[in-house]
């Protein structure tokens, strides 16, 4: 399972026109592995919230759950991969938000 989402996250961050975009994929599962509520949920917030939630311009990919996080992972790891999300016009995260995000979404994205 992790080879394909790996696959395929490779295989869409290829098109990516993003400026500085780290190859910083984990190679395995960090552990420990990062906390949802106390570790990923604040990244989500920070950086996706402003247009990933009810009223916001992508609405429709609503992020403000677990179960709607977990629902996406793969598009929200493509994304945030290949530097795509947040927009550029954004705050980008920093490289230990990237890191937490990264690391939990290859680890299959525990509600832990």
């Amino acid at each position: 399972m992790r080879g394909l989402l790996v696959l395929a996250v490779l295989a869409a961050a290829c098109g990516s026109t993003a400026i500085n975009c780290p190859n910083d994929l984990p190679p395995g599962c960090p552990t420990p592995v990062a906390s949802y509520r106390n570790e990923v949920a604040p990244i989500i917030t920070a950086h996706c919230l402003k247009c990933h939630a009810p009223g916001g311009q992508e609405a429709s990919k609503d992020f403000t759950t677990y179960t709607n996080v977990f629902n996406q992972r793969q598009a929200i790891l493509t994304q945030f991969y290949s530097c795509r999300m947040p927009p550029e016009d954004e705050p980008r995260p920093t490289n230990a938000e990237r890191a937490t995000l990264l690391g939990w979404l290859v680890c299959g994205s525990p509600n832990n």
